[in-house]
């Protein structure tokens, strides 16, 4: 390895973009320079140019916060929702070279950062409950397996998203009559600005992003969850019962047992305590006990990892 080389971790979500621009030391130490972010990186949520706009904007942030003219690094990884087929990413590591950001360039699927910086080892399950949802394994093999990830139309159960359009299908069906009242309700008119439930498609509609703004809402959930709302408490619920079956089904594909390090990742498993909570109880009703549980805040880091591993020719 080049001493002192520099690298660059991308964590790309169906959100935000976070860029990490981190020096390794003779002593493998990694030194973080400098972070850049910018909006979404999902290639199948935003489109191509929007996406590459994206990284573009978080790299040239972390370079502009470390004070230092750019240069192409020798090892760029990128950790990407949304690019889990091999000629996105193929796009994503011809784009990088194209802009000279990296002599080398890895895409790899968004959870394998959060299972390398979260576990001691790199093997376990990692799951990512942010605007959508995917657990990830790996054995001690370096064998994987995904359970999610399958995307809004008809997957991400227990994701921002899956929680907000849960919330506005309670409202709905609250304001036909067809359910009980809801504290949902009055949260959601408050935060989109609107004085009547039938206003609500229009006013999410505004957004650039109907996927964006439901995803906005989730947080509202277990607000009025916590205020004993039993609609609210019982979407948190089921949530948390989706979010725990992904994490086992991803478990399973490898044979990991009961036990495993499991590393959480994404606003609603890192912000969220009572889904968090919730899962790890629906985990135990159902005999699965984590070794650890860790949650990891910033993801970026992980790829920060990886390419240090690469570049020293560790072991994961």
């Amino acid at each position: 390895m080049v001493e002192h080389s520099l690298v660059i971790g991308v964590d790309g979500g169906g959100t935000k973009t976070d860029a990490c621009l981190a020096r390794i030391g003779s002593d493998n130490e990694e030194r973080i320079l400098g972070y850049g972010q910018a909006g979404s990186s999902n290639v199948k949520a935003v489109g191509e140019d929007a996406a590459l706009a994206n990284l573009l904007t978080a790299i040239d942030e972390a370079w502009s916060q470390a004070d230092l003219a750019q240069e192409t690094v020798p090892l760029a990884v990128f950790g990407l929702s949304g690019a889990g087929r091999p000629e996105t990413q193929a796009m994503i590591a011809a784009w990088a070279k194209q802009h000279k950001i990296a002599e080398q360039v890895r895409v790899v699927h968004d959870a394998l950062p959060v299972l390398i910086a979260g576990t001691p080892t790199g093997q376990g399950v990692a799951l990512i409950a942010g605007t959508g949802a995917v657990a990830f394994a790996a054995n001690q093999q370096n064998h994987t397996a995904v359970s999610g990830g399958w995307g809004y139309w008809f997957g991400d159960e227990g994701s921002a998203f899956w929680l907000g359009q849960a919330a506005a299908r309670a409202v709905s069906q609250s304001a036909d009559g067809r359910t009980s009242p809801t504290l949902l309700t009055a949260a959601i008119m408050d935060r989109l600005q609107i004085t009547e439930p039938r206003e609500l498609l229009t006013a999410l509609s505004r957004d650039h992003s109907v996927r964006g703004a439901l995803a906005g809402l989730a947080e509202l959930v277990t607000d009025c969850a916590a205020q004993g709302d039993v609609t609210a408490q019982g979407i948190v619920t089921q949530a948390a019962e989706q979010l725990a079956a992904l994490v086992i089904s991803a478990a399973e594909k490898l044979d990991l047992g009961d036990t495993f390090p499991l590393a959480l990742a994404g606003g609603v498993a890192c912000g969220s305590t009572a889904i968090r909570e919730g899962l790890l109880e629906r985990l135990n009703t159902l005999r699965v006990t984590p070794s650890s549980v860790t949650v990891v805040s910033r993801p970026v880091l992980g790829c920060v990892r990886m390419a240090n591993r690469e570049l020293t020719d560790q072991p994961n």
